[in-house]
């Protein structure tokens, strides 16, 4: 008798152990780390540079960026850490598509954040001529802003559907 009920308690313990390694998220958590975090990265193009400016006007003290370049580098680094979050996922069948949506998205926002936005941030660290500036900005947004607009929006609507289905309450901001 003994020997059965040790066999049964090292059956629950791995048992636990196992379920506890193989658990997939809650909806929630896949809202969260898939969609709610991008308006992280929801400023591109000449907008996030509109951002940059703001930020050097309102924030003071310790701590505070200067450099245009540093500032989109912590931009960076944070984008590649939620990224990764989003990429440990162990997706269900229903949030496969809006996971995926979000690593295409992420991956797009960082090709562009550390190529076309990295030349712009240093053109304004180096002080260059503002027409040269609004130039280089113009093309961006040109070339860019709609495929942005686009994966943005095609992760969105896939998160609503996903919320919805799931009974996440997504509070629309008035923009």
């Amino acid at each position: 008798m003994r020997l059965n009920i040790k066999k049964v308690m090292l059956m629950v313990m791995v048992f636990t152990i196992t379920a506890c390694e193989f658990s997939v998220n809650t909806p929630e958590e896949y809202f969260d780390q898939a969609a709610l975090n991008t308006n992280d990265i929801s400023r591109f193009g000449a907008y996030y540079f509109e951002g940059y400016q703001k930020y050097l006007k309102n924030v003071s003290g310790p701590g505070k960026v200067t450099g245009c370049e540093e500032y989109l580098k912590n931009s960076i680094d944070r984008a590649e850490k939620t990224l990764e979050k989003v990429k440990k996922l162990r997706p269900t069948p229903s949030a496969k598509p809006m996971v995926d949506a979000s690593v295409t998205f992420y991956n797009y926002v960082l090709t562009s954040y550390k190529n076309e936005h990295l030349k712009i941030a240093r053109m304004i660290d180096k002080h260059e001529p503002e027409q040269e500036i609004n130039k280089a900005l113009t093309e961006l947004d040109t070339k860019q802003y709609d495929a942005f607009i686009e994966k943005y929006n095609a992760l969105w609507k896939l998160a609503e559907i996903y919320a919805k289905d799931n009974k996440i309450e997504v509070k629309k901001m008035p923009f």
